[in-house]
Protein backbone atom coordinates (compact mmCIF):
# COMPACT_ATOMS: atom_id res chain seq x y z
CA UNK A 1 0.00 0.00 0.00
CA UNK A 2 1.37 3.23 -1.13
CA UNK A 3 0.03 7.18 0.52
CA UNK A 4 0.78 10.21 -0.84
CA UNK A 5 0.41 12.90 2.43
CA UNK A 6 -0.04 16.66 1.83
CA UNK A 7 0.83 18.17 4.90
CA UNK A 8 1.40 21.49 6.35
CA UNK A 9 4.10 22.70 8.71
CA UNK A 10 3.61 25.87 10.75
CA UNK A 11 5.97 28.94 11.11
CA UNK A 12 7.52 27.99 14.53
CA UNK A 13 9.38 25.51 12.33
CA UNK A 14 10.72 27.81 9.81
CA UNK A 15 14.00 27.22 10.48
CA UNK A 16 13.83 23.15 10.06
CA UNK A 17 16.60 21.85 7.89
CA UNK A 18 15.48 19.10 5.19
CA UNK A 19 17.00 15.98 7.24
CA UNK A 20 15.34 16.95 10.43
CA UNK A 21 12.11 17.32 8.91
CA UNK A 22 13.20 13.76 7.27
CA UNK A 23 13.91 12.41 10.76
CA UNK A 24 10.70 14.38 12.29
CA UNK A 25 8.57 12.03 9.73
CA UNK A 26 10.51 8.62 10.40
CA UNK A 27 10.22 9.27 14.55
CA UNK A 28 6.49 10.40 14.46
CA UNK A 29 5.31 6.75 11.76
CA UNK A 30 7.28 4.68 14.41
CA UNK A 31 5.60 6.74 17.91
CA UNK A 32 2.57 6.25 15.31
CA UNK A 33 3.19 2.23 15.22
CA UNK A 34 2.64 2.61 11.41
CA UNK A 35 2.95 -1.00 9.42
CA UNK A 36 5.75 0.88 7.17
CA UNK A 37 8.08 -0.81 4.70
CA UNK A 38 11.49 -1.20 4.70
CA UNK A 39 14.03 -1.21 1.82
CA UNK A 40 15.96 -4.47 1.38
CA UNK A 41 20.00 -4.91 1.84
CA UNK A 42 22.39 -4.07 4.80
CA UNK A 43 21.14 -0.92 6.04
CA UNK A 44 17.35 -0.89 5.20
CA UNK A 45 15.33 2.05 5.87
CA UNK A 46 11.65 3.48 5.95
CA UNK A 47 10.31 3.60 2.06
CA UNK A 48 9.42 7.25 2.74
CA UNK A 49 10.11 10.08 -0.04
CA UNK A 50 9.89 13.32 0.74
CA UNK A 51 8.58 16.23 -2.09
CA UNK A 52 10.10 19.54 -2.90
CA UNK A 53 12.73 21.07 -0.08
CA UNK A 54 11.09 23.65 1.26
CA UNK A 55 13.37 25.95 1.90
CA UNK A 56 15.19 26.89 5.23
CA UNK A 57 13.46 29.93 6.99
CA UNK A 58 9.95 29.30 5.36
CA UNK A 59 6.82 27.66 6.28
CA UNK A 60 4.32 25.72 4.00
CA UNK A 61 0.73 25.06 3.79
CA UNK A 62 0.85 22.36 1.15
CA UNK A 63 4.17 19.98 1.71
CA UNK A 64 4.05 16.67 0.43
CA UNK A 65 5.65 13.07 1.02
CA UNK A 66 4.74 9.56 -0.20
CA UNK A 67 5.03 6.69 1.90
CA UNK A 68 5.06 2.90 1.22
CA UNK A 69 3.21 0.53 3.82
CA UNK A 70 3.67 -3.23 4.92
CA UNK A 71 0.29 -3.81 5.07
CA UNK A 72 -2.63 -1.62 4.32
CA UNK A 73 -4.52 0.53 7.19
CA UNK A 74 -7.32 2.65 6.22
CA UNK A 75 -6.88 6.22 5.29
CA UNK A 76 -8.50 8.17 8.24
CA UNK A 77 -6.59 5.51 10.50
CA UNK A 78 -3.28 6.34 9.19
CA UNK A 79 -4.17 10.45 9.50
CA UNK A 80 -5.48 10.14 13.08
CA UNK A 81 -2.20 8.17 14.09
CA UNK A 82 0.11 10.84 12.73
CA UNK A 83 -1.69 13.82 13.32
CA UNK A 84 -1.90 12.30 16.70
CA UNK A 85 1.97 12.06 17.37
CA UNK A 86 3.07 14.78 15.02
CA UNK A 87 4.13 18.41 17.13
CA UNK A 88 1.36 20.91 16.72
CA UNK A 89 3.17 23.14 13.90
CA UNK A 90 2.17 19.76 12.04
CA UNK A 91 -0.71 18.91 10.40
CA UNK A 92 -1.72 15.92 7.49
CA UNK A 93 -4.35 18.06 5.38
CA UNK A 94 -4.87 15.20 3.12
CA UNK A 95 -3.98 11.56 2.48
CA UNK A 96 -5.11 9.28 -0.94
CA UNK A 97 -3.76 5.99 -2.02
CA UNK A 98 -1.60 5.85 -5.05
CA UNK A 99 -0.28 3.24 -7.54
CA UNK A 100 3.21 1.32 -6.80
CA UNK A 101 4.34 2.79 -9.97
CA UNK A 102 3.30 6.31 -9.53
CA UNK A 103 6.21 8.76 -10.29
CA UNK A 104 8.30 9.94 -7.26
CA UNK A 105 6.95 13.47 -5.80
CA UNK A 106 10.66 15.13 -7.14
CA UNK A 107 9.93 13.85 -10.77
CA UNK A 108 6.81 15.46 -10.94
CA UNK A 109 6.42 18.42 -9.37
CA UNK A 110 8.15 21.49 -11.30
CA UNK A 111 6.00 24.59 -10.06
CA UNK A 112 6.03 26.26 -6.30
CA UNK A 113 3.61 29.12 -5.19
CA UNK A 114 5.07 31.53 -2.44
CA UNK A 115 2.79 34.34 -0.36
CA UNK A 116 4.63 37.53 0.80
CA UNK A 117 2.90 39.72 3.66
CA UNK A 118 3.93 43.08 2.58
CA UNK A 119 3.95 45.97 4.69
CA UNK A 120 2.12 49.16 3.00
CA UNK A 121 4.41 51.91 1.69
CA UNK A 122 4.96 54.06 -1.11
CA UNK A 123 5.65 51.29 -3.31
CA UNK A 124 2.37 50.75 -5.47
CA UNK A 125 2.65 46.90 -5.47
CA UNK A 126 0.39 46.73 -8.34
CA UNK A 127 2.46 48.86 -10.58
CA UNK A 128 5.61 46.93 -9.22
CA UNK A 129 3.92 43.92 -10.41
CA UNK A 130 3.14 45.20 -14.14
CA UNK A 131 6.79 46.49 -14.55
CA UNK A 132 8.09 43.01 -13.06
CA UNK A 133 5.93 40.62 -15.09
CA UNK A 134 7.11 43.10 -18.31
CA UNK A 135 10.64 42.32 -18.16
CA UNK A 136 12.16 40.14 -20.80
CA UNK A 137 15.24 39.22 -18.82
CA UNK A 138 16.03 38.92 -14.42
CA UNK A 139 19.37 37.95 -14.70
CA UNK A 140 21.12 37.16 -11.31
CA UNK A 141 24.31 35.68 -9.69
CA UNK A 142 22.99 31.72 -9.01
CA UNK A 143 22.96 30.42 -5.90
CA UNK A 144 22.35 26.58 -6.81
CA UNK A 145 24.72 24.32 -7.47
CA UNK A 146 25.85 26.47 -10.52
CA UNK A 147 27.62 29.11 -8.61
CA UNK A 148 28.46 32.62 -9.51
CA UNK A 149 27.10 32.00 -12.94
CA UNK A 150 24.29 34.38 -14.53
CA UNK A 151 20.79 32.74 -14.31
CA UNK A 152 17.58 34.46 -16.03
CA UNK A 153 15.14 33.93 -14.33
CA UNK A 154 12.43 35.50 -15.96
CA UNK A 155 11.16 31.88 -18.04
CA UNK A 156 10.58 30.65 -14.85
CA UNK A 157 8.51 32.98 -13.09
CA UNK A 158 4.97 32.28 -14.58
CA UNK A 159 2.57 34.56 -12.72
CA UNK A 160 2.10 37.19 -9.91
CA UNK A 161 -0.66 38.44 -8.31
CA UNK A 162 -1.44 41.26 -5.80
CA UNK A 163 -4.62 41.25 -2.98
CA UNK A 164 -5.11 44.36 -0.78
CA UNK A 165 -5.59 43.97 2.84
CA UNK A 166 -6.19 46.47 5.69
CA UNK A 167 -2.61 46.78 7.16
CA UNK A 168 -0.55 44.96 4.07
CA UNK A 169 -0.96 43.54 0.74
CA UNK A 170 -0.10 39.91 -0.39
CA UNK A 171 1.79 39.07 -3.13
CA UNK A 172 2.16 35.61 -4.50
CA UNK A 173 4.52 34.26 -6.88
CA UNK A 174 4.27 31.14 -8.79
CA UNK A 175 7.50 30.24 -10.39
CA UNK A 176 9.26 26.68 -12.00
CA UNK A 177 11.19 24.55 -9.75
CA UNK A 178 13.28 21.30 -11.06
CA UNK A 179 14.69 20.76 -14.54
CA UNK A 180 15.36 22.57 -16.53
CA UNK A 181 14.88 25.72 -14.26
CA UNK A 182 15.16 25.65 -10.82
CA UNK A 183 14.20 29.19 -9.41
CA UNK A 184 15.32 28.79 -5.52
CA UNK A 185 13.21 31.04 -3.03
CA UNK A 186 16.52 33.22 -2.00
CA UNK A 187 17.08 34.04 -5.81
CA UNK A 188 13.59 35.40 -6.38
CA UNK A 189 13.81 37.25 -3.49
CA UNK A 190 17.14 38.85 -4.63
CA UNK A 191 15.49 39.80 -7.99
CA UNK A 192 12.56 40.98 -6.17
CA UNK A 193 14.37 43.35 -4.00
CA UNK A 194 16.87 44.62 -7.29
CA UNK A 195 13.62 45.41 -9.11
CA UNK A 196 12.50 47.87 -5.85
CA UNK A 197 10.93 45.84 -3.29
CA UNK A 198 12.60 46.69 0.22
CA UNK A 199 13.21 43.70 2.11
CA UNK A 200 12.66 45.19 5.14
CA UNK A 201 8.86 45.69 4.18
CA UNK A 202 8.12 41.97 3.79
CA UNK A 203 6.60 40.60 7.24
CA UNK A 204 6.42 37.32 6.74
CA UNK A 205 6.61 34.74 3.93
CA UNK A 206 5.48 30.85 3.15
CA UNK A 207 5.19 28.14 0.60
CA UNK A 208 1.56 28.27 -0.40
CA UNK A 209 1.67 25.50 -2.48
CA UNK A 210 3.40 22.50 -5.00
CA UNK A 211 2.33 22.16 -8.11
CA UNK A 212 2.12 20.34 -11.30
CA UNK A 213 2.54 22.63 -14.19
CA UNK A 214 0.87 21.56 -17.48
CA UNK A 215 0.53 24.32 -19.89
CA UNK A 216 -1.42 26.96 -18.20
CA UNK A 217 -2.98 24.55 -15.60
CA UNK A 218 -2.05 23.58 -12.17
CA UNK A 219 -2.45 20.77 -10.24
CA UNK A 220 -1.84 19.28 -6.74
CA UNK A 221 0.16 16.04 -6.44
CA UNK A 222 -3.50 14.68 -4.70
CA UNK A 223 -5.51 16.37 -7.42
CA UNK A 224 -3.89 15.02 -10.84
Amino acid sequence: MRLRVEYRVGPELRFLGNLDMMRLMQRSLRRASIPFALSQGFNPHIKLSMGTVLPVGLWGEKEYFDIELAEDIGIKDFVERMNDVFPPPVLINECNEILNDEPALMKIINAASYKFFVRKSSLDLDLWKDEFTAKDSLVIRSRGKKKDRDKDLRPGIFKVTVQKCHNFDIMEIWSSTGMPLNVRYDELLETMVLTGLDKKNIIDVFRSGNYIKEGLKYFTPMKR
